[in-house]
């Protein structure tokens, strides 16, 4: 008896023949395996729909990542799945997601966008068997290293608006059959879906960025101009102030002279002096806020002058159990400043940390350039700064519930700050303390050694 060869009936026949020639008794057989083919692919379609109207819901990158490696397994019977997408930071493939997979420690696993892989799947816009990838591929490039080391089967580029957004590797099937050109077509229209859906994704996570960024930016803006017109406020009572300050300050000499001979009335003009003085001083405070006095600007090294003021203090913070962590390094970074008003800024700030520090901590000081500037960042360990304190810290006569203090000192070093074309921000820590930022601009030569 003959043996019947067994066909699957998911690969491709090597001859086609039409209806007419096939021979009576295999015309129902071939109709049977027709219909069950366009059953299974109206079947595919319909999950591909389903598949594709539930992940066009998701926005959440991550949520997203995860449900195309489990849909993926499911549909294409494997053990695991794993899918390299763009990584912001580095504008290469390099954030990798894997479900039941693992990638050998010792490799890189970035894959470049201008390297052999991203450029082959780029022209070739279609699921890959990993053979017929590895023939456009170096012998001794790291994209081979990497896909040697995977154990997969089939490689599929997620390709939308031309662009390449990832890449999908699967490793064979469970059952062991190959995978057949319907399930290279199944995939290819699936991938299709999801580098939609993968697109949108990424659509909305760079709107909400913006947006974040914008209601930041509006947040900074708005905070700025009120301090501005408390600023211009401050400076027009500390000058109506002056005057008379300087008349009482006048009469108080004059009365000094008349009471010589009696001590006790003298006592009381010294007193009423010393408290002039101390008002004097605020409405200089007040002044420094609006528009601080300026030496002469000259170029600075403002890495050194933080340097010399935490030796400055070093003793004073460490007999309050205070533990500078400085993060930083000790460089040459020039602006144009006044060295004597940045140090009253770091004083200011330092001793504050001490203060919110009573019974001791860490005061870690970061520092970094950007985009010509260069960021100067205290954070301590101590309570923080209330939420409902935090918009007003900067504003004149606001002690934040202290029981000693003006107000002054901060507001004094935003207008210090200020009047070098920098920024001085406060925020919370991940170690429960205030976090203070100075950003100021760097010298234009200087950036661009």
């Amino acid at each position: 008896m003959a043996k019947t060869e067994k066909t699957d009936p998911y690969k491709e026949p090597t001859e086609k023949l039409s209806v007419s020639e096939l021979p009576p008794d295999n015309l129902i057989s071939a109709l049977t395996d027709a219909n069950k083919n366009l059953r299974r692919k109206i079947f595919d379609l319909y999950t591909i729909f389903e598949i594709s109207r539930h992940l066009n819901s998701m926005l959440d990158v991550q949520s997203l990542l995860d449900a195309i490696l489990f849909t993926c397994i499911g549909q294409m019977g494997v053990s695991g799945a794993s899918i390299a997408v763009n990584d912001p930071e580095t504008g290469e493939l390099s954030n990798f997601h894997s479900k039941g997979r693992t990638f050998p420690k010792d490799k890189e696993t970035l894959i470049s966008r201008v390297g052999p892989l991203a450029r082959f799947l780029q022209r070739n816009a279609r699921p890959q068997k990993i053979n017929d990838v590895l023939k456009e591929i170096p012998d001794k490039s790291g994209d081979r290293e990497l896909l040697s080391a995977m154990d997969i089967e089939l490689v599929v580029p997620l390709v939308a608006k031309g662009n390449l957004l990832g890449i999908l590797f699967l490793p064979a099937k469970l059952s062991g059959d190959s995978f057949y050109d319907n399930d290279l077509e199944f995939v290819s229209i699936l991938v299709n879906q999801l580098s939609v859906a993968l697109d949108n994704a990424g659509l909305y996570e760079n709107e909400k960025k913006a947006l974040s960024e914008l209601k930041d930016t509006q947040k900074r803006l708005i905070e700025t101009e009120r301090l501005a017109a408390l600023g211009t406020l401050s400076a027009s009572i500390a000058h109506e102030v002056n005057n008379p300050l300087a008349i009482i300050k006048n009469y108080l000499a004059i009365i000094g002279k008349l009471v010589d001979d009696n001590i006790d009335i003298k006592n009381h003009v010294n007193v009423v002096h010393e408290e002039v003085n101390r008002i004097a001083g605020i409405v200089r405070q007040l002044l420094d806020f609006y528009r601080p006095s300026l030496e002469e600007k000259r170029e600075i090294d403002i890495l050194e002058i933080l340097k010399s003021t935490l030796e400055l203090l070093k003793l004073r913070l460490a007999k309050s159990g205070i533990n500078i962590i400085p993060r930083m390094e000790y460089r040459t970074c020039v602006i144009i400043g006044s060295s004597d008003k940045l140090k009253q800024v770091f004083l200011n700030i330092l001793l504050n940390a001490r203060d919110a520090m009573p019974n001791g901590g860490d005061l870690i000081i970061c520092e970094r350039e950007l985009d010509g500037y260069v960021e100067i960042e205290f954070s301590d360990t101590g309570k923080g700064i209330d939420d409902k304190d935090l918009p007003h810290i900067f504003e004149p006569f606001y002690t934040a519930g202290k029981k000693s203090g003006t107000g002054l000192g901060l507001s004094v070093c935003y207008g210090i700050i200020r009047s070098h074309e920098g920024s001085i921000t406060a925020g919370h820590n991940k170690y429960g303390g205030a976090t203070f930022t100075i950003k100021l601009p760097i010298k234009r030569e200087n950036a661009a050694e």
